[in-house]
């Protein structure tokens, strides 16, 4: 009797372990990007999730009046919490004659969105409520950070401190005693990099910081993010001004703020071997959960095709050597000297690269969008995201949600297959993917404060981009399938710990059977 107790137990035993190993082999087959959702017309576009698990999206549009002239407008959709978009609307007029609406969003706890924008040649702040962004008379009246500048990047850090980096030009500045002029020959009227903070919910800014303020070169690129340790980082590419046209390629750049934002750190250099005939730039980089930095960049020329990591384990004293990121290389500069990586960290602990490349060196297919992880220092395979053999995407953003899913936002240029010269403003369009989470959702209702509703912009008389929502065609469309799920490996530890526990109350029972 206690023999075939022994056996039975043994293989409850086993097929519980089967049963808790189970879900991890489900949970693979659904791991996977959804398809992409065109969400209108425009282009760079910004993302951001509220804490109430609301996805937020901003972009470039132009009004069409019927006049003939250039309406420039800060386009915006939401995903709201039950899975509905909202019908993207003109939220916001910055002026007119087509200036490049660059754009980010921020969400204070407070339940309310705060949209940083170009308007014309300068940049401003607007705010209204998250969650009723889509009506254009609930957005406050713009308000001035900086008279004259292109690039711009703006968040929130956990305080509801907003911050603002962007690149200026400022002509004379005093710094350090000093007078000397912001830009010389051979780089004459390229922009610096400026940073300002805002703890009063965007209605006044402090003076504005010179992060970068070098006389013989540009700042491009800059990115501004808070790490799981609070610290706050801005990274930007150095050296090359493309909106001013003028100065050179010299290397990628790292900063960082142990104060919120009060003191900055001396610049964190990565010049990629300084060769003569190539630089870094386009830097992404992430703080890890362990405190270590990863930074991903490229070189300015097609004579090398990597995609470069580096990794420092003390805050940018010393790196590793720069690696190629396996299977896959970046897009040729032909196709557009402004592309943008993106490196964003979960909540476990992953850090997925957002990057447009190839899989190999062969330039005859139009360049993809990809998705690839990095986890405990090793990069999974690349998996496509976008492909099309008449749409090249480009400046890919990701924002972690609530339920540690991944949101994801892109847009398009129109280019047939094998073209060599992109169409700089044709067929223009904005996209969303999303990928599943795996964590129960962490929601906090908003704890809004008692201050008066913001004054409604009147000044614009626009028409909403009723444009409605179009999934992609598959043309030659795929979805890498995924070798190893995202978390598989701590689903299969939980089922074995299941089964062990089971066991142990079997082998109990067992011992006091003979007892």
């Amino acid at each position: 009797m206690k023999r075939i107790f022994t056996i039975l137990g043994t293989i409850v035993c086993l097929l519980v372990g089967f049963l808790t190993f189970t879900p991890a082999v489900g949970q693979q087959s659904r791991t996977g990007w959804s398809q992409p959702l065109r969400l209108g017309p425009g282009w760079w576009q910004s993302i951001t999730v509220d804490q109430e698990g609301r996805v937020h999206v901003g972009w470039y549009g132009e009004a069409k009046v019927g006049d003939g002239i250039a309406h420039d407008v800060l386009t915006y959709a939401a995903l709201e919490p039950d899975g509905t978009w909202t019908v993207p609307n003109d939220v916001v007029y910055t002026g007119d004659g087509g200036y490049t609406v660059r754009n980010a969003l921020a969400v204070t706890s407070d339940g309310i969105l705060y949209a940083a924008f170009r308007a014309g040649f300068a940049h401003a702040v607007a705010s209204a409520p998250a969650r009723a962004a889509q009506f254009a008379n609930l957005w406050s009246a713009p308000v001035g950070v900086d008279s004259l500048g292109y690039y711009m990047d703006m968040i929130k850090d956990r305080h509801d401190v907003l911050h603002f980096v962007y690149s200026g030009g400022v002509g004379f500045v005093a710094r350090g005693g000093e007078v000397s002029h912001a830009e010389l020959s051979p780089c004459a009227t390229c922009n610096d990099m400026f940073y300002r903070r805002s703890t009063d919910g965007g209605k006044s800014w402090s003076e504005e910081v010179a992060i970068s303020f070098e006389e013989d070169s540009g700042s491009d690129r800059m990115d501004i993010f808070e790490g799981a340790s609070g610290r706050l980082y801005i990274t930007w590419d150095e050296g090359y001004d493309w909106y001013a046209g003028r100065g050179a390629p010299k290397d990628v750049r790292i900063v960082y703020s142990d104060d919120g934002g009060l003191t900055w750190s001396d610049p964190i250099i990565l010049d990629g071997g300084k060769y003569s005939d190539r630089r870094p730039i386009q830097l992404a980089a992430a703080e890890l959960l362990d405190g270590s930095l990863l930074a991903v960049w490229r070189y300015s020329s097609n004579t090398d095709p990597n995609i470069y990591y580096q990794t420092s384990s003390d805050l940018g004293v010393t790196w590793t050597d720069p690696k190629p990121v396996p299977g896959l290389v970046a897009r040729s500069m032909n196709d557009t000297p402004l592309d943008d990586y993106d490196l964003v960290v979960d909540r476990l602990g992953s850090a997925s690269l957002f990057a447009v490349g190839q899989p190999g060196p062969d330039r005859q297919l139009n360049a993809a969008l990809y998705h690839v992880q990095f986890r405990q220092g090793v990069w999974l395979a690349p998996v496509r995201v976008f492909y099309s053999r008449t749409l090249r995407p480009e400046w890919p953003k990701a924002a972690i949600g609530v339920e540690n899913d991944i949101h994801l936002t892109f847009f398009t240029r129109g280019i047939e297959e094998g073209a060599t010269k992109i169409n700089a403003t044709g067929d223009l369009n904005v996209y969303y993917a999303h990928y599943p989470g795996n964590l129960p959702a962490e929601i906090v209702a908003f704890n809004p404060t008692p201050i008066p509703p913001p004054t409604p912009t009147l000044v614009q008389n626009f028409e909403p981009t009723q444009t409605p929502f179009v999934i992609e065609d598959k043309v030659d469309y795929t979805v890498a399938a995924a070798t190893n799920d995202t978390y598989a490996i701590q689903t299969l530890l939980s089922g074995l710990g299941a089964a062990a526990l089971f066991c142990g109350i079997v082998f109990v029972v067992y011992r006091q059977s003979r007892s």
